[in-house]
């Protein structure tokens, strides 16, 4: 049921995305209740975008598929989609990775082009922007957990955390980076700690500070890397 609501989701969102392209910017605020709209500006409600955390991934990977079987006119518009995704959280008022999102979803646009132009031509040149936008997630997502933290958003804490881990995880796959054992251990911890905090388990401000902040290093030792 989760996977059908999150394709629904998408499925709308990629129809306001022309709006986005068109602007080359998107200015969204997280509660949009009062706010007014803007020729070439889309506007979503933060608990459309919570649950799409995830999606850039389903869609970098079914580019590479794509791409892999030759279809080359799908594996672009797959990367499109993904590009706008990240130009969705981007938008978001209280973004702090947002140049680094914007570059990222810039580059993907830039491959995608090249996809359908066929001047790409190694699954390499996929994997290494699909790497740089997961580790730019990786980053927004942490600093989305830590500003949740600070406000007492418990249950939106865990899912940025589950969001970062996943990412990182995606990152390190992508660009053929293993992750030490001390880092898949942080990561695992997080998602544990993200998953904690969504289902109302017991935990402390202690232990969530840690979590975030052995993410947020690991991120960056990954980030060194690749």
């Amino acid at each position: 049921m989760r996977n059908i609501f999150r394709a629904i989701l998408t499925t709308m969102l990629i129809v306001s995305l022309s709006a986005i392209v068109r602007a080359q910017t998107s200015a969204l605020a997280a509660s949009s209740s009062t706010s007014e709209a803007q020729p070439g500006i889309v506007v979503v409600q933060e608990e459309v975008l919570i649950p799409l955390i995830d999606q850039p991934e389903r869609h970098f990977q079914m580019a590479s598929r794509d791409f892999a079987r030759g279809d080359r006119t799908r594996a672009a518009a797959e990367i499109r989609v993904g590009a706008a995704l990240l130009k969705l959280e981007a938008g978001r008022h209280d973004a702090t990775n947002k140049i680094g999102l914007e570059d990222a979803a810039t580059h993907l646009d830039d491959l995608a082009a090249g996809v359908a132009e066929r001047t790409v031509k190694s699954p390499k040149e996929l994997n290494d922007a699909f790497a740089r936008a997961d580790l730019a997630l990786a980053r927004h997502y942490n600093e989305m957990a830590k500003a949740s933290t600070a406000q007492n958003e418990h249950g939106k804490t865990g899912y940025w955390l589950e969001g970062a881990a996943d990412s990182v995880e995606d990152a390190a796959e992508w660009s053929g980076q293993k992750l030490a054992a001390g880092g898949r251990s942080t990561v695992n911890n997080a998602r544990s700690l993200g998953a904690k905090l969504e289902g109302g388990a017991k935990w402390t401000a202690d232990e969530v500070g840690k979590g975030v902040s052995d993410l947020g290093s690991e991120i960056e030792s990954l980030g060194g890397r690749v």
